[in-house]
């Protein structure tokens, strides 16, 4: 008996991985973290070519450029018993529809759509270079992050942090680079406040998106460990 098992863990085939991610993640961090394939964002039909990998990770997608990948053909995936996580921003957008039904969803963003009423696409859309899909805006759900966790810190009431993310929605997302955005912000908050959030902040507003790929990505290659599936020790 301990030879069968010996035989069949040498003889099992090994969890194969696939990231769908642009400018959350790049390539080379990915492969720090995980033996996974790199995509591009997703688009509609690119799942039709996974079938040989056992774990799926949605992080970006497109959403104006091409059709964006559907909830219908997330769940063909799931129902061939693949497992699909889903962060950062189109994977958060789908997990949030998608988690009763299987799709594992994780990071702040998908927390942040899960409770919200209405889920808007705005919220994560960005302009990123076609080269390198280095991000060249800044999505909302950035600074959304960064004045929640400011306001946790005491560095912002909650009047001034309203008007800030009132000043950050009115700039078209393909218009909000981080010079315009601080610009806006220090007409709002004025000098002292805003010098106070980027240093509490790292000197930059921080990337959300970003913290949560690297999550999804290294809960892959745990789950990529363990041959793929999930149990309530791995969830934690």
């Amino acid at each position: 008996m301990i030879s069968d098992v010996l035989i069949s863990t040498e003889t099992r085939a090994p969890t194969k991985t696939i990231v769908f991610s642009g400018p959350s993640i790049a390539a080379a961090g990915i492969r720090r973290l995980a033996a996974a394939t790199h995509a591009p964002p997703i688009k509609r039909g690119d799942l039709a070519a996974v079938d040989d990998y056992d774990i799926v990770v949605i992080l970006d997608g497109e959403f104006g450029q091409n059709r964006s990948v559907s909830p219908k053909e997330i769940l063909a995936v799931l129902e061939r018993g693949k497992t699909v996580i889903g962060a950062s921003s189109m994977g958060a957008l789908r997990a949030s529809e998608l988690d009763r039904c299987g799709m594992i969803g994780v990071g702040w963003v998908y927390d942040h759509f899960r409770q919200c009423a209405i889920r808007r696409d705005a919220d994560v859309a960005l302009v990123y270079s076609p080269f390198d899909f280095k991000p060249m805006t800044v999505p909302i759900v950035d600074v959304e992050y960064w004045m929640e966790q400011a306001s946790a810190a005491g560095l912002i009431p909650d009047r001034e942090r309203t008007l800030a993310l009132k000043a950050a929605r009115k700039i078209f997302f393909a218009e909000r680079t981080a010079d315009g955005l601080l610009a806006s912000l220090r007409r709002i908050l004025g000098s002292r406040m805003l010098e106070s959030l980027l240093a509490f902040s790292g000197g930059t507003i921080p990337s959300v998106k970003s913290a949560d790929a690297v999550e999804a990505v290294r809960l892959s290659a745990c789950l990529a460990g363990h041959g793929g599936s999930i149990d309530d020790e791995t969830a934690r």
